[in-house]
């Protein structure tokens, strides 16, 4: 059936040469036209069913690897602290131990003898918290590097106020005199380091237990 045109200047002529081939198409093959047009319909409707059923398998599939690959890690990580916590809780009463080894009126209880001098006496304070330092290295491991630097932190300052104990001593005084005047200094103090190295190594234990 031809095609009516409602004015002459809407007639095929005044077309594009592509509308124009497009348009004789259609008026000379209407059948053609519609096989055409049933054949992309059919097409389409078998390949856009496949691409959506494709993407949900795609889909599935990449949820399910995600799921395992958590999975796997979660088990890797539950076997690892499986394996380290006891030695982590070890490191812990290590510490606790150097903190009280290290402490001053304990410090001073276990090495001070009688007849020794002042001088005696404050190299065997701090040889004795360099050694116990020294033999808990290892334990920096397990801990996290904040309570670590407390540790050091603690360490330090009680080798400072071993020192500074000892200034103003008259260089014949005796381990007693030292004795005393240290006792006094770290009576004097709020919180002796090694009684505040000891809170956080226990504020941390206790995250793990």
């Amino acid at each position: 059936m031809p095609i009516c045109w409602p004015s002459d200047h809407l007639s095929p002529l005044h077309l594009p040469l592509p509308c124009q081939l497009f348009v004789n198409f259609t008026s000379e093959c209407p059948l053609l036209c519609y096989f055409c047009l049933m054949t992309w319909q059919l097409i389409l409707g078998l390949t856009i069913p496949s691409v959506v059923v494709l993407l949900a398998v795609f889909l599935m599939f990449r949820l399910y690897f995600q799921h395992q690959t958590q999975t796997r890690v979660l088990d890797l990580k539950i076997n690892r602290a499986q394996i380290t916590l006891p030695m982590r809780l070890q490191a812990f009463e290590r510490l606790i131990l150097l903190c009280e080894r290290i402490d001053l009126p304990d410090l001073v209880l276990r090495l001070k003898t009688p007849g020794t001098s002042s001088v005696a006496l404050r190299a065997a304070l701090l040889l004795a918290i360099q050694q116990e330092y020294e033999h808990n290295l290892t334990q920096q491991l397990y801990v996290s590097e904040e309570l670590w630097d407390i540790l050091m932190t603690a360490k330090n300052k009680t080798m400072d106020l071993i020192s500074i104990a000892a200034d103003g001593l008259d260089a014949n005084a005796s381990a007693d005199e030292y004795a005393y005047k240290l006792m006094n200094m770290a009576f004097a103090e709020i919180s002796l380091p090694s009684q505040i190295a000891k809170r956080a190594i226990k504020i941390e234990s206790s995250l793990w237990l």
